[in-house]
């Protein structure tokens, strides 16, 4: 996979922060009535979903067309080639890393892991983290060609042995999936693997795109941080911090601060935006530059897994060399992008039920018999 591929993920976050700050320029009556009135895709998204295939990460699954290729970002488990002779090997390339990003750690622990085939480090990142007792742990764990890698930390109210005993229940649970094996029970799909897991209540943050090889222009991507804000009161978030982190208001926000500075930008759709049950808000805008800047976010609930904190997914059109607005030219037309959009954004579900997810939420439900 090339470079250019890996790290359009990481593009998307930091552009989206610009997007805030552009202006949004109507579109003419007669313009935004047929935009409304359009129902049937153009006949290249048709031909792009004639063929489609289910892919998995975290808790999700989207359906896609089959020539889709999935890029991770951030996620629950980092994934590198090699066998149980790479262990050690990956582990003293994870204390330079270490080592060279922290200042003055101190490395605790630098073993055999919990479970056959694992090796793992425990250490205090710096001389304040070991002063109130905050260890971080990092897992290796060999399944056939692959070395996984699960980190977690002791943190506030938590425990060395709760935090020992997750490290081992979760490489426990650790296996090795093909790419497009979708596990009918709960669990996170990560890269090549797949980890049980049914308690709901730890941290999760997921961060992928999807790539299309007859589109390369196109990038499209999801987040999803369920604990985000969690170490807020809830009725500060509520009362707050909800307002302040909408979609809709943000936009609003930025356009009242920088006044006749707000760029000139293309609505080609704009407001609340229910996908499955989740009532986010979404803008469609083209730049004057004709990039399609698309955007949906809802705010949830922290800790509640059905509801996640940051649900949030971005895409646009006219990417080249890591750079949106690079290439020459966007693929689709504003119709074509925005059926392209609604067909990637609509399929996003939970793979398997989860506690307080309505039905037609999820693909799969564990406790119904398989048709």
């Amino acid at each position: 996979m090339s470079i250019y591929r890996k790290f359009l993920i990481f593009i998307f976050a930091a552009i989206s922060i610009q997007t805030e700050a552009n202006e949004i320029r109507p579109y003419r009556k007669n313009e935004a009535r047929k935009m409304n009135e359009t129902t049937t895709p153009r006949k290249k998204i048709e031909i792009l979903f004639q063929k489609t295939k289910k892919i998995c990460f975290g808790r999700y699954l989207l359906n896609l067309p089959s020539e889709a290729e999935l890029i991770i970002g951030n996620s629950a488990v980092d994934l590198f080639k090699g066998g149980s002779d790479f262990l050690k090997h990956q582990a003293e390339i994870d204390l330079k890393r270490i080592r060279s990003l922290n200042f003055a750690p101190e490395i605790i622990y630098n073993g055999n892991g919990p479970i056959e085939n694992s090796w793992q480090i425990r250490y205090y990142n710096s001389k304040s983290a070991k002063e109130v007792n905050f260890i971080i742990y990092r897992t290796l764990i060999n399944k056939g060609d692959f070395i996984f890698a699960i980190g977690d930390a002791v943190g506030s109210g938590d425990t060395e042995r709760a935090t020992a005993e997750r490290q081992f229940l979760q490489a426990k649970s650790l296996r090795l999936r093909a790419t497009e094996e979708i596990p009918v029970t709960p669990g996170l799909c990560v890269e090549h693997g797949f980890m049980s897991e049914n308690q709901y209540k730890y941290q999760e943050i997921d961060d992928v795109g999807i790539y299309l090889p007859s589109l390369p222009d196109v990038t499209f991507s999801i987040s999803s941080n369920k604990d985000a804000y969690g170490d807020y009161p809830p009725t500060e978030f509520e009362s707050r911090l909800r307002g302040e982190l909408s979609l809709l208001n943000r936009i609003q926000d930025a356009k009242k601060m920088q006044g006749n500075n707000y760029p000139k930008r293309t609505l080609l759709r704009e407001g609340k935006r229910t996908v499955q049950h989740w009532q986010g808000e979404e803008s469609l805008i083209r730049r004057t530059d004709g990039v399609h800047d698309f955007e949906w976010a809802l705010v949830g609930k922290p800790k509640d897994i059905a509801n996640p904190s940051v649900l949030e997914a971005h895409m646009y059109t006219k990417v080249a060399h890591n750079m949106v607005g690079a290439a020459e030219a966007a693929s689709l037309t504003d119709e074509e992008a925005i059926a392209l959009w609604d067909k990637l954004l609509s399929s996003l579900k939970f793979r398997v039920k989860v506690p307080g997810a309505p039905p037609g939420s999820y693909y799969i439900d564990p406790d119904q018999p398989a048709q």
